[in-house]
């Protein structure tokens, strides 16, 4: 079997065994980059690690499925709420802690698939996860209708934030550096007009920089949203206790639940197939993998998702 293995802190292509034990095997069609592969590789974290948290294909009856990559005990009070990421004894996340799906097959609980609608093409399925990602935070922020909302960062969590803000009907400014990231926000009627005063600025970067914008955009008692990781730790500085501003973290989604976010993000991609024609900006076969990680890694050449393209015999 084909999978990238991280070594040395740089990606391998390598033949591994077929995946075997309890759970259901999924042929890999569609696998794409996280910004936090990225990290994970460079800092060491991901050695002898198969990455991939952002994956989809065909279980081996032919229906086709997203993968929920939290590894959890799904009989905890936590995990009975949908909330698998707190598991309560411990979860494990697919290519973080676990190898993941950048591979041509693996093998996961029944639990974590979810249905691919037939409107959405299994190619560009992989973008449910980060979409799921910005949905779950939006719901953390239990946002009204009459918010003031600036996202800083347009990458590939700030643009799904405001694809998934404009699927909900509501708008946003957004901060992006280059110029393919604004051309997509547009089309979701995002403004690049910044100005102050917002009750909820969500920040996809994760900087002492970006949360100290976001303190000076802020109205009184506002919120920040944190979608952008603290890979790097960061500081508070005074406005944010003058200002008595609110900071919501917000990671991974809610699974295997009614209010399921891989279900949400899913059904928005198959009403709007042109989310996935912007986000989609290049792909590659698991042998490309040294491009397709050195595109992901400088996005000033125009790539917002890179996505591994899968395919197999019986496909």
């Amino acid at each position: 079997m084909k999978a990238i293995q991280i070594n040395n802190k740089a990606p391998n292509l390598v033949n591994l065994p077929e995946p075997t034990g309890h759970g259901v095997k999924v042929n890999i069609r569609a696998a794409s980059i996280c910004s936090s592969d990225l990290h994970l590789m460079h800092s060491g974290w991901a050695e002898n690690r198969v990455l991939g948290h952002e994956f989809v294909g065909h279980t081996e009856n032919g229906t086709a499925v997203a993968i929920e990559p939290i590894i959890s005990c799904g009989s905890c009070l936590n995990c009975d709420d949908g909330f698998h990421n707190h598991c309560s004894n411990q979860a494990k996340l697919l290519g973080v802690g676990l190898d993941g799906g950048m591979a041509e097959s693996i093998i996961v609980p029944a639990n974590t698939l979810v249905p691919i609608p037939t409107g959405l093409a299994i190619e560009n399925a992989s973008l449910i996860e980060p979409l799921a990602v910005a949905l779950h935070g939006l719901n953390r922020a239990n946002i009204s209708s009459k918010e003031k909302i600036l996202v800083i960062g347009a990458g590939a969590i700030g643009l799904m934030t405001t694809i998934a803000l404009h699927a909900r009907g509501l708008k946003c400014d957004i901060i992006s550096r280059y110029e393919h990231q604004q051309q997509v926000a547009n089309q979701f009627n995002a403004s690049h007009r910044v100005s102050d005063g917002y009750t909820l600025v969500i920040d996809a970067v994760g900087s002492t920089e970006t949360v100290r914008q976001a303190c000076q955009l802020l109205q009184p008692m506002g919120r920040i949203l944190m979608l952008g990781s603290f890979w790097n730790g960061a500081m508070l500085d005074l406005q944010f206790s003058a200002k008595e501003l609110s900071l919501i973290g917000a990671a991974t989604y809610r699974c295997n639940s009614s209010q399921r976010d891989f279900v949400e993000a899913a059904n928005i991609l198959s009403n709007n197939s042109s989310i996935a024609d912007l986000m989609i900006t290049h792909r590659f076969p698991l042998e490309g993998y040294n491009e397709a990680f050195n595109m992901a890694n400088d996005r000033s050449l125009g790539a917002i998702k890179v996505v591994f393209q899968i395919p197999h015999i019986n496909a």
